[in-house]
């Protein structure tokens, strides 16, 4: 069964730009409720046939989908990249600044791609950035639009976002950290942690290059909520990958340390991430079965993020009801 939320006629109505270049779309996805625009991209798989894409067993699994997920909320996070900036004032000055509205996703056409590459291009695409938004249960609104159905994570990002250049370093840092801390970064994990990252803070290759973060360079981080955000999303990336191990768990401890969180921040830090990553399976599962053994996989999953039963249902309530 087909996924409600990641379907054509479920993302068609966010689709306000279409731009090809080649075998590449450049999509901008704007909530109809609130004007807020996001920019993604996809390219489609060299190989022919849309099926290619999707057809790796890797994709089908739900530790893939997690991770997906996860590195969505990282680029969330860290800005889309100088690219995406650009395309959003490129976008703001040609279609609203001059009060022109959305233009409509059936007047665009991609050279060199067929009507099912674009379609399958816009939903992979948007999946990329759905963590901004939220599913309603028929259709989906951008989170600053709908306060009451952020989870903790996109309300910590909200409220507390990595709002200069020295807290994106930071995080791009943290990620690449963690990433490497349990034998390295593979060639699966660097391309998507390029992807994620915003080319102000450079690119994985340059990342890999600089030495590892001190607690005098933790130590400049925004006081406060900020904090918890940089612990918060270094949390999810772990939290995300199925072999979460000692190295990780030491890593982490030495950033918590570094950026002089208070216990209770730690822990909320902690609770933030698990909870999010928790969140993507009741998304992936839920969605299509809320019975018994539906609710078992998560009280499994909850257990490999750290959290006992009665944590897994308070999240599986407060899931239930943002999407009620």
């Amino acid at each position: 069964m087909s996924d409600p939320r990641f379907t054509v006629d479920a993302i068609r109505p966010l689709v306000s730009q279409l731009n090809p270049t080649g075998r590449h779309l450049v999509i901008t996805f704007t909530c109809p409720n609130t004007g807020k625009h996001v920019n993604a991209r996809w390219s489609a798989p060299q190989s022919s046939g849309v099926a290619s894409a999707i057809g790796r067993g890797v994709q089908q699994s739900m530790w893939y989908e997690m991770r997906r997920q996860a590195h969505s909320l990282m680029s969330s996070a860290l800005g889309h990249g100088m690219a995406g900036r650009i395309a959003s004032q490129a976008m703001d000055s040609a279609m609203y600044a001059s009060g022109a509205g959305p233009m409509s996703y059936q007047n665009q056409s991609a050279a060199g791609l067929s009507q099912k590459e674009q379609e399958q291009g816009m939903v992979e695409a948007f999946k990329t950035v759905s963590s901004q938004f939220s599913w309603t249960g028929r259709e989906w609104v951008h989170g600053s639009g709908a306060r009451q159905l952020l989870s903790g994570m996109q309300a910590q990002l909200a409220e507390f976002p990595l709002a200069n250049r020295y807290d994106r370093l930071l995080a791009s840092r943290m990620l690449y950290e963690v990433a490497a801390a349990s034998g390295g970064v593979s060639d699966e994990e660097r391309m998507q942690l390029d992807d994620v990252m915003d080319p102000e803070s450079g690119s994985i290759a340059m990342l890999a290059k600089r030495p590892p973060l001190t607690r005098a360079e933790l130590s400049e981080a925004t006081a406060g909520g900020t904090r918890v955000t940089l612990m918060a999303l270094a949390w999810t990336l772990a939290y995300a990958d199925e072999s979460f191990d000692a190295a990780e768990g030491q890593k982490l401890q030495t950033f918590s340390e570094g950026l002089k969180l208070k216990e209770a921040d730690q822990q909320k830090a902690r609770e933030l991430a698990r909870t999010y990553v928790l969140d993507q399976m009741f998304d992936a599962v839920l969605t299509h079965s809320h019975d018994i053994h539906a609710r078992q996989h998560a009280i499994q999953m909850g257990a490999r993020l750290g959290m006992t039963q009665d944590e897994v249902e308070v999240a599986e309530a407060k899931w239930l009801r943002r999407r009620s």
